[in-house]
C-alpha cells in the first residue's frame, strides 16, 4: 500500500518538465516580442509627433508673415477719386520667388506709407545649417539681420519651396477714357503662395515629414486706375 501511494505522489517526470519549460519560453518570447513591437511603435509615433509639431510651428510663423506681404499704410492714395492730384503706386507690391528656396517681400511696418530701409523681408532655407531664417534687408538688398524660424537643434529642414499663384481680374470703369495710371480699366491681382516644407529629426534622419499650405496674401495688388 505504501509503495502504491508513493508512486501516485512522485510528481512530473523530466520530459514533462522540459516540455513545460519549452512552452513557457515560447509564451514568454511572444510576450516580449509584442512588448518590443509596441514600444517601437510608440517611439516612432512620438518622434513623428515631435517632428510634426516643430514643422507646424515653423509653417505657422512663415504663413503669418506672408499674409502681411505688400501691406501699404497709404493705400488710400493708390485709388483715384475726384479731387486727388495724383494716384500713387504701391511701393510694397513686389513678391519675388525667382530664387529657389526663398521668398522676398515687403510690407509697411510703421504704417507711414513710405518704403523704409527695414521693410524688406526674406524667408530662406539655410542649407548649411538646415534651418529656416527670416532676414531683414536694407534698401540695397543687403541682409541687415537674420532670425532663425526653425530650431536647428531639433530639426533639419531639407526642402522649402514657394509657388506663387496670381489670379488676375479686370475691373470695369463707370466712366470711359484713360485713367491717371495705366492700365485702364485697372487689374486686380489676387495672389496666393503655396508653401511646402520638408524636414527630418536631428536625432533620427529616417523620421521625415512634409507640410504644404496655401497662403492668401491679404493685400491685393491693384494695377492702374479709372478716369
Amino acid at each position: 500500500m505504501l509503495s502504491a501511494h508513493r508512486r501516485r505522489q512522485r510528481g512530473i517526470s523530466l520530459p514533462e518538465l522540459m516540455i513545460g519549460l519549452s512552452i513557457g519560453l515560447i509564451v514568454l518570447t511572444g510576450a516580449l516580442s509584442l512588448f518590443a513591437s509596441n514600444l517601437r511603435s510608440n517611439t516612432d509615433m512620438l518622434r513623428m509627433t515631435r517632428l510634426n509639431n516643430e514643422l507646424r510651428g515653423t509653417m505657422d510663423m512663415v504663413v503669418r508673415d506672408l499674409r502681411r506681404a505688400t501691406y501699404w499704410g497709404n493705400a488710400v492714395n493708390g485709388v483715384w477719386y475726384p479731387g486727388i492730384a495724383a494716384v500713387l503706386a504701391n511701393p510694397f507690391f513686389s513678391i519675388d520667388t525667382a530664387t529657389a528656396g526663398q521668398i522676398t517681400y515687403l510690407y509697411d511696418v510703421n504704417g507711414n506709407g513710405t518704403l523704409d530701409g527695414n521693410e524688406t523681408f526674406r524667408i530662406v532655407r539655410d542649407a548649411s545649417a538646415g534651418r529656416v531664417d527670416l532676414a531683414v534687408l536694407d534698401a540695397a538688398g543687403n541682409v541687415v539681420s537674420t532670425t532663425p524660424v526653425s530650431d536647428a537643434d531639433l530639426t533639419n529642414i531639407t526642402a522649402l519651396t514657394f509657388t506663387p499663384v496670381d489670379r488676375t481680374a479686370t475691373t470695369t470703369c463707370l466712366k470711359g477714357g484713360p485713367g491717371p495710371v495705366a492700365p485702364t480699366p485697372p487689374l486686380v491681382h489676387v495672389r496666393q503662395i503655396t508653401v511646402s516644407l520638408t524636414g527630418t529629426l536631428r536625432s533620427d534622419a529616417t523620421v521625415t515629414r512634409t507640410l504644404t499650405e496655401s497662403v492668401r496674401v491679404r493685400n491685393d495688388w491693384i494695377e492702374g486706375s479709372c478716369p
